[in-house]
């Protein structure tokens, strides 16, 4: 092989290293079905053509491309391309001009028409997002703008990212075609090994790939897509819920019971009975205050990170997502018609409370100035369910008194500082915050955090002089903080306090809510954790 050979081969293996892209055009074609019509041209540019539609036709150097809709077909310079042609059908396609150079001029000297890396031949690619691609693009393009044109840049450069993910790894659609098999035939028995032969690959790699993919096990999803159904069944039908089951995959109405229940933590009838009335929870920390009381909201913003839980067990019950803005919210409620209105005080002024006040009965909870207990019980008490947070409150009581003469066998007289590594930052969690450790089980605060109600910054070195006994230790999931504990572990003046010496820190388990602890102030989240307080020092 040449010396120049090996010169090519290198810069196909390190593409990313040597080149650069450039989007020169982009045109959307229309291709009316009524028409016999079509383009034939050499090209002299790199060209994506990315089709809308599945009876678009796309001829290169004679060879017509069987395409889909997404199918984004790669064409190189001195191809010849032919679109449109006989059809009965509309065709829509974006044809994308673009130019790639290198870097150095070493590199672009051994390849001077910039085809290395480039397929020999024609490829086509399928990618679920390349026609919202293609339409931004436009979109952004069209408009002549600096920004704008930048934006259609950046998209492009995401278009380029989807292309090089399919060359690289050929079955990455797998676990996209196994969540449509799912979706269509969540009603049959489905098996992994059914699922893996289907999409073409092993099952272990399908597992690892379906979870990298959409957050959660294909089991998990299946799971959710039966329950899904099951509801929409149950309140569209008359149908019993033995039937029910049998519809959605479930083998048995007693396995979908226990299922149901330990999913959306009520029974399938309390659900039915509840999801009769029409609750508007305004603002997104009322979910942890009507859950308790077994009330899934009919409307409610979902699109937070902080209420991905909430969004993937009851995103399907959400039956209308507000959002951030008083006017889009108004109109949203008024067509949804709500039975009441719940929110925080702190987020809706009394202006606007009166509007929606027009709308149905407001209840505004005081978030900041009342504690959780209080938040229940005027929830309980507007939505005629005062007995209910009554019986939730006595089986939380029960349940503290229990925890907390467990850990007190443990923890005795220790002195107790609840600390959070959040980014960059350590800092002290105060009483208002840990009111579950520090009240209702009765644990010592450490000196450092008396007087601080929800949290505040401090310096590692200012822990060498705390009284406290005990650390508790909670940790964000996010790849910073995840950092920053790894680095602070490390650290010699953390590793010399007599806590961890003596090995007295406690990790705590978290969640997506936990950046502010104002967020996590309701019932749902103080009885999680109490539930994680119970392991916490055993």
């Amino acid at each position: 092989m040449s010396d120049n050979q090996n010169e090519m081969n290198r810069i196909g293996e390190n593409l990313l290293d040597s080149l650069w892209f450039k989007l020169l055009r982009i045109e959307k074609v229309v291709f009316d079905g009524d028409e016999w019509k079509f383009e034939r041209e050499r090209i002299e540019r790199h060209r994506l053509i990315v089709c809308a539609d599945d009876t678009c036709r796309v001829v290169v150097d004679g060879v017509r491309i069987a395409v889909v809709p997404g199918s984004v077909v790669v064409c190189i310079p001195g191809q010849w391309i032919e679109t449109g042609g006989p059809s009965k059908a509309e065709q829509t396609m974006y044809i994308v001009d673009y130019e790639r150079g290198y870097w150095d001029r070493r590199t672009a000297e051994t390849d001077p028409n910039g085809k290395a890396g480039c397929e020999s031949g024609t490829r086509e690619y399928r990618l679920a997002s390349a026609v919202r691609m293609g339409e931004t693009m436009h979109r952004y393009w069209e408009r002549f703008d600096t920004a704008e044109r930048m934006r259609a840049q950046a998209v492009f450069h995401e278009l380029l990212a989807g292309i090089a993910e399919k060359r690289e790894r050929p079955d990455a659609d797998a676990p996209d075609l196994v969540k449509e098999a799912i979706d269509r035939r969540y009603g049959e028995e489905l098996s992994i090994e059914e699922l893996a032969e289907l999409s073409g690959v092993n099952r272990y790699h399908l597992m690892r790939s379906f979870k990298e993919r959409y957050g959660k096990s294909i089991i998990e999803y299946i799971t959710e897509v039966r329950l899904l159904q099951a509801k929409r069944l149950m309140l569209e039908s008359s149908l019993p819920i033995a039937e029910i089951a049998g519809r959605v995959g479930f083998r048995s109405e007693a396995y979908f019971r226990t299922v149901f229940k330990k999913e959306v933590e009520i029974t399938p009838a309390v659900y039915l009975r509840n999801r009769r009335r029409k609750v508007a929870a305004y603002s997104w920390p009322v979910f942890g205050q009507l859950l308790p009381l077994n009330v899934i909201p009919h409307a409610a913003p979902i699109d937070h990170y902080w209420t991905d839980e909430f969004s993937r067990k009851y995103g399907g019950d959400v039956t209308v997502p507000l959002g951030h803005d008083y006017e889009f919210n108004r109109s949203a409620l008024r067509r949804a018609r709500p039975d009441c209105i719940i929110g925080l005080d702190s987020t809706i002024s009394r202006e606007e409370a009166d509007r929606l006040g027009e709308i149905a009965p407001v209840l505004l909870l005081p978030w900041m100035k009342t504690d959780w207990r209080s938040h229940l019980r005027m929830v309980g008490d507007f939505l005629g369910m005062a007995e209910d947070a009554e019986m939730w409150l006595e089986r939380y009581e029960w349940k503290a008194a229990s925890v907390r003469e467990r850990i007190s066998r443990f923890v005795r007289d220790d002195k107790v500082l609840v600390l959070k590594v959040a980014g960059d930052e350590l800092q002290i969690w105060g009483c208002k915050a840990m009111s579950v450790l520090y009240d209702d089980l009765g644990l010592a605060p450490a000196a450092l955090a008396e007087g601080v109600d929800w949290y505040k910054p401090i310096e590692l070195e200012r822990l060498s002089e705390c009284d406290a006994g005990r650390f508790v230790v909670s940790v964000n999931g996010d790849v910073r903080s995840q950092a920053f504990w790894e680095k602070l572990q490390a650290d010699k003046n953390w590793r010399g306090l007599k806590q961890v010496r003596e090995q007295a820190v406690h990790s705590l388990r978290g969640h997506s809510a936990w950046v502010h602890p104002w967020i996590e102030h309701s019932a749902f989240y103080q009885e999680r954790l109490l539930d994680g307080a119970a392991h916490l020092f055993l």
